[in-house]
């Protein structure tokens, strides 16, 4: 019974789209900056945001989201116009998704982290913001096939045997 619940429902629909946007809008730079500040660096909450939002600017903000948005646009259109509304398929989105949400997150984490130690900053770390993304898409898919090949194995052996693909 909870199977076709979970199924039929997809693990909350609404809830993965809230959660794409809002990784999509939230899971940036400065957002990360802001925590790596007051963590790292030993900022106050307000202060750390201060640093992280200093040079903040709405085009800067929308370029990055631009790269933000390929693996987004992906695993969207991915979940978008697959067929059916399956276990398997809400195993694919919800792996993919924290996949490349935690890319983002630990890649943005990883590249500013040298600017609240006593580490070299490199000069060319502005670039790696514009690698991140990719290899959020490279892992991503990586993750959405093994959600995929993990709700198939559930559906086939754990769940009960009348899932639809």
């Amino acid at each position: 019974m909870a199977d076709k619940l979970i199924e039929a429902n997809w693990v909350g629909r609404k809830i993965f789209w809230r959660v794409y946007f809002a990784s999509l809008l939230l899971i940036s730079v400065n957002m990360v900056q802001w925590p790596l500040a007051v963590f790292v660096g030993g900022y106050g909450l307000w202060d750390g945001f201060k640093d992280a939002f200093e040079y903040f600017s709405v085009g800067g903000y929308l370029f990055a989201t631009g790269f933000r948005l390929i693996p987004y646009g992906l695993l969207g259109l991915a979940v978008r116009f697959s067929n059916g509304a399956s276990l398997a398929k809400a195993f694919m989105a919800w792996f993919a998704l924290l996949t490349i949400a935690g890319t983002h997150a630990w890649g943005y984490w990883v590249a500013q982290h040298a600017y609240y130690t006593d580490a070299h900053v490199s000069s060319t770390t502005a670039i790696s913001f514009i690698f991140i993304p990719f290899y959020a898409a490279y892992y991503g898919a990586i993750a959405g096939v093994i959600g995929l090949l993990l709700g198939f194995i559930y559906m086939k052996f754990i769940g009960s045997k009348d899932h639809s693909t």
